[in-house]
């Protein structure tokens, strides 16, 4: 009898055991399950607030209303690389924008403006253009501190003619791109008529042979010394034997 007993109280501790690791699992599973809906499916950890960095020439709410983030979308959910894309495809005058999300209802797209560092004639207007060659925005006057580039414009012309001009106008951008903004407020222009012959003309009336656009950033290391030494045309085209005439 003792032992019947002992046995039915040791099933029942069992019992009661096994219930309340049932009870613990379910209630793990439930709590699991609550937390995955408040951050993968409610709007409790939703968008609600955009904030923007590196935003100059365009406003910041031009960039939230391209960016177009969708209101209460889960942080997790959201597509931050879409995000980016419509700001950059939108803006010309954003060179690359990236998004990223900030617990628990930001978020923050940074965005990296394009820099002129010459134009082109537009009309009576002045097209600006960046280090990549990149034409993104045309104002009323010229920059008085950029320079003109002046290059082939390729209309009219054959595809190769055409080419021609693409290469051209790159060189020449990636040539004022290595320039510091003191020599660039120094020139007038940056002329080739191809991208192995470029030729930078100072407002003074001094000219620098460029060559191509190869070793800029070399070419543009030693040009403010030798700028600084009489003479008229200065030939920085091998960097590593200069001259000055």
């Amino acid at each position: 009898m003792a032992d019947t007993l002992t046995r039915d109280s040791d099933d029942d501790l069992a019992a009661r055991r096994s219930a309340r690791r049932i009870a613990l699992v379910a209630g793990a599973a439930g709590l699991v399950a609550v937390l995955v809906w408040v951050v993968v499916f409610s709007s409790v950890l939703g968008a609600r607030r955009v904030v923007v960095h590196g935003a100059h020439s365009v406003s910041a709410a031009r960039i939230q209303a391209v960016a177009d983030v969708p209101h209460g979308r889960p942080l997790l959910r959201l597509d931050t690389g879409a995000i980016a894309h419509r700001v950059e495809a939108a803006l010309p005058d954003v060179a690359a924008a990236s998004v990223q999300v900030s617990y628990p209802s930001t978020v923050v797209i940074t965005v990296t403006e394009r820099v002129a560092v010459g134009y082109l004639d537009a009309g009576g207007k002045a097209t600006l253009v960046d280090k990549s060659g990149r034409q993104f925005r045309t104002v009323s006057t010229a920059p008085s501190a950029l320079p003109h580039f002046d290059i082939p414009t390729g209309t009219g012309a054959t595809a190769t003619g055409q080419a021609v001009a693409t290469a051209t106008g790159q060189a020449v951008a990636t040539v004022a791109g290595a320039l510091t903004p003191a020599v660039l407020a120094q020139l007038s222009s940056i002329g080739a008529s191809d991208p192995s012959a470029i030729t930078l003309h100072l407002r003074d009336g001094r000219t620098v042979l460029w060559g191509s656009a190869e070793r800029s950033a070399d070419k543009a290391q030693v040009l403010p010394a030798l700028l600084a030494r009489a003479g008229t045309t200065f030939d920085v085209s091998n960097p590593d034997v200069v001259s000055v005439r």
